[in-house]
C-alpha cells in the first residue's frame, strides 16, 4: 500500500515567494543590478550552498569593492556600504530562488509602497535573514525619495 507523509519533515525549511506588500496599487520601483557575491549562502531543505533573495528583503547600495554601484542585501557587519542605513534603496520586489548562485541579477527595489514590517527582512552579521527591525524601518522612512509606510 502506498504511503503519504503530510507536512514538513525534519529537513524542511520555509521556502517560497514572500508577500510583503499591503497592496500592489500605486507602488513605485527602481531597477538595480544585485551583486550575486553579496548574497549569503544558506541551507534549504537540507541542501547547503543555496542563495535565495526573497521579496521584502532590504537592499542597499554597494559603495566600495569590486561590486561598487550595484546593490545587495542590507547586512550588519559588512564593510562595502550595505551596512549603512543611508545607503538603503528599498525593498526587493523579485524572488530569486537560485539565480544568484550563478550570476548577478536585475531586481526591482520598491521605494514607494505600503508594506507589512513583520513580513520584510534584513540580514544580521552572520548573514541570517531576520525580521525588519524598528531601527531599519525608521531609517527607511528618513531616506530622501523613499516613501515606504509600514503597517
Amino acid at each position: 500500500m502506498p504511503s503519504f507523509v503530510k507536512g514538513p519533515g525534519a529537513s524542511w525549511a520555509p521556502f517560497g515567494k514572500n508577500n510583503f506588500l499591503r497592496s500592489t496599487r500605486g507602488i513605485k520601483t527602481e531597477s538595480y543590478t544585485l551583486a550575486a557575491s553579496t548574497v549569503p549562502t544558506e541551507t534549504i531543505n537540507g541542501v547547503t550552498g543555496q542563495k535565495v533573495v526573497q521579496p521584502g528583503e532590504v537592499l542597499a547600495k554597494i559603495t566600495s569593492g569590486v561590486d561598487i554601484g550595484k546593490v545587495g542585501p542590507f547586512m550588519a557587519g559588512v564593510t562595502d556600504g550595505r551596512q549603512t542605513l543611508a545607503n538603503i534603496v528599498g525593498l526587493c520586489r523579485d524572488w530569486l530562488p537560485w539565480q544568484t548562485i550563478e550570476h548577478d541579477c536585475d531586481v526591482a527595489a520598491v521605494y514607494d509602497a505600503s508594506a507589512v514590517q513583520a513580513w520584510c527582512f534584513e540580514r544580521d552579521a552572520a548573514g541570517l535573514r531576520i525580521a525588519l527591525t524598528n531601527t531599519t524601518a525608521d531609517a527607511m522612512r528618513g531616506v530622501k525619495g523613499m516613501q515606504v509606510n509600514f503597517k
